[in-house]
């Protein structure tokens, strides 16, 4: 019987449960500090509408170049526009496209980090020793020059 001041020592299994719960988080929480750049300025409510915006700009972008049958459809971007203009503003729903298709490809490249925290999670997974996950590092491979 332990005696109820004493903790006995966790286990190495325990030990190595715990780091690796801990790294995910900091993983998780240094790819979250990567992304705010790209995304804080956008309520999550706008944010579940780019999909859609994306797709309305490629389309009404590809049309544009090649301007052949009625003008496709784009009523969130026609919306977005009569908010952003208001009365008196001037830009044009091509400006609006290309500003979407612009954000959507930066968007598009940060997936290299959804990947990179993928591969650094499955790391952390694999490891059978504390000494490795400790060597699990976001920083260590910090090389993308997009965000």
């Amino acid at each position: 019987m332990t005696q109820p001041w004493f903790t006995p020592p966790k286990a190495p299994a325990e030990m190595l449960a715990d780091a690796q719960k801990a790294k995910i988080n900091e993983i998780n929480d240094a790819y979250i500090a990567a992304a705010t750049p790209l995304i804080r300025e956008y309520p999550q409510i706008e944010q579940q509408s780019w999909s859609e915006q994306i797709r309305e700009a490629r389309t009404y972008l590809a049309w544009a170049e090649n301007p052949q049958g009625d003008r496709p459809d784009t009523p969130v971007l026609d919306n977005i526009l009569l908010g952003r203009n208001g009365k008196d503003g001037t830009e044009t729903l091509q400006e609006l496209c290309e500003a979407v298709v612009n954000n959507a490809e930066k968007f598009t490249q940060f997936q290299q980090l959804t990947g990179r925290r993928h591969r650094l999670v499955k790391m952390v997974k694999n490891a059978s020793q504390k000494s490795v996950v400790d060597h699990v590092s976001w920083a260590d491979d910090d090389n993308y020059d997009f965000i």
